[in-house]
């Protein structure tokens, strides 16, 4: 029978889980990211199966070190998420999932998929790459301003709906021509504290 490892750390997912690939394959469940190596080290799976999100960060770690060693078709990956969207399906693609599915999950179409998967690897498609850029915005002078990290660009404009539009522009030109981007996903606003020269001290 197939064998499929499932990471996640919720109990109701896991057993949610066992209900959907009842019949199908003999599951191993890990809670953690961290403990999908030794079991992976132990045994051959067929499929692995993750959440996205855990409490000591996502499973982009474990898919890059999975793909050190298999290739998509060698031990496919499907990660599940609430969070689902083109945006999340696209990173984890690009590190090198095969597809990816959105939670509630929808048990027919996901027994359909892990089929497919267990006989037949692929990697999905997007016929339409949707990607999420980090850029920082503020205001200063009467203007609105728009800093983009992958493209190492500023833009102006006379309000926020401007520059946001020009800085839209800006990219989509850019991925039309192939530059890649979404490159920064790890993103905050720092506020460094400068102290200058100010009256000495009192005595």
């Amino acid at each position: 029978m197939k064998q499929i490892l499932y990471v996640e750390d919720s109990t109701m997912a896991q057993m949610l889980m066992q209900k959907y690939v009842q019949g199908m394959c003999d599951l191993t469940i890990v809670s953690l990211p961290r403990a999908a190596g030794p079991v992976l080290k132990e045994r051959r799976f067929d499929l692995v199966i993750t959440d996205f999100m855990f409490p000591q960060g996502d499973a982009l770690g474990l898919i890059d070190t999975l793909r050190q060693s298999y290739s998509p078709t060698e031990l496919p990956i499907i990660v599940v998420s609430s969070c689902m969207d083109e945006i999340l399906l696209d990173r984890v693609l690009k590190r090198g999932a095969n597809d990816g599915v959105v939670k509630p999950i929808k048990v027919a179409e996901f027994r359909a998929l892990v089929e497919r998967m267990l006989a037949n690897p692929f990697v999905r498609v997007s016929d339409r790459p949707t990607v999420g850029v980090c850029c920082l915005e503020w205001q200063t002078g009467g203007r609105a301003y728009q800093y983009c990290p992958d493209l190492n660009l500023t833009v102006t404009g006379d309000t926020r709906d401007q520059a946001a539009e020009i800085m839209s522009a800006r990219l989509e030109a850019a991925m039309a021509a192939g530059t890649e981007l979404g490159q920064v996903w790890r993103e905050a606003v720092v506020t460094h504290i400068v102290r200058g020269r100010g009256l000495p001290p009192a005595p």
